[in-house]
């Protein structure tokens, strides 16, 4: 018990050090160039899975492409699966998150000058006015990540996607690369207060998906067809991460 205290004490000691010494510094750099920060994000990310013991893999991130933007679909465990795309998926990308956590002192400024959408999550005119503005980011400066469910899972099962990835994908005219985490949910659970040392965590990314030639009315097809690609890796990272809801 004093050992799982002290584990939780470290990680989150160092997550708070970490974060508060770099967010300044992400926000500095994307002053310029958003891309002149990936470096430090790639050292955040590492560096606070290095301080809560995670042990973390990724497979097939050779399928990402490497000559157009695209926009990444994932399921969603845990605050640790941003860490995870950080750390091994090496193309510069942005999240559509949240709104609270742009809100977040020091480290929800170094969010938005990084590129980050925030979104309210009601479909109100704001969040629409914002997906907006991310077509023309995605057409030309960067590649866009979503958690296609919404938020995170606190039993590990797959919830329904959202539609959100499919409409900007399409209005972009970029492939969709499916991707998904295993194990993060067993690193802090929703909820939960003590880190679980030394979890096994598994990135499994999948082939892109082309959207050339569809419209909005092939959105929801689009977006069926991503969650059946994400289901089908979740299962071979849980596989790997030895996670099995």
């Amino acid at each position: 018990m004093i050992r799982k205290l002290l584990q939780t004490a470290f990680a989150g000691t160092a997550a708070v050090g970490i974060t508060g010494v770099l967010s300044p510094v992400v926000s500095a750099l994307s002053l310029r160039d958003a891309k002149d920060a990936d470096g430090v994000l790639v050292l955040w990310a590492r560096s606070l899975l290095a301080s809560a013991g995670v042990r973390h893999e990724a497979v097939g991130v050779e399928n990402v492409p490497t000559d157009t933007h695209v926009v990444f679909v994932s399921n969603h465990q845990s605050h640790y699966d941003a860490l995870v795309n950080f750390a091994h998926i090496r193309k510069h990308t942005r999240y559509v998150a949240k709104a609270e956590l742009f809100r977040i002192p020091v480290f929800g400024p170094a969010l938005r000058r990084a590129g980050n959408i925030p979104v309210e999550r009601t479909g109100g005119g704001g969040d629409r006015a914002r997906l907006s503005e991310a077509v023309t980011a995605l057409r030309e400066r960067v590649s866009v990540l979503f958690f296609a469910e919404g938020t995170r899972s606190t039993d590990g099962r797959l919830r329904p996607f959202k539609k959100g990835a499919a409409t900007l994908a399409i209005q972009a005219g970029v492939p969709v690369v499916p991707l998904a985490v295993s194990g993060t949910r067993l690193i802090l659970p929703k909820g939960g207060r003590a880190v679980r040392w030394g979890q096994r965590v598994a990135l499994v990314v999948g082939k892109p998906i082309p959207t050339q030639g569809l419209t909005m009315k092939d959105r929801d097809a689009l977006t069926r067809q991503l969650e059946d690609a994400v289901a089908e890796l979740y299962a071979e990272a849980c596989k790997r991460s030895g996670d099995t809801p």
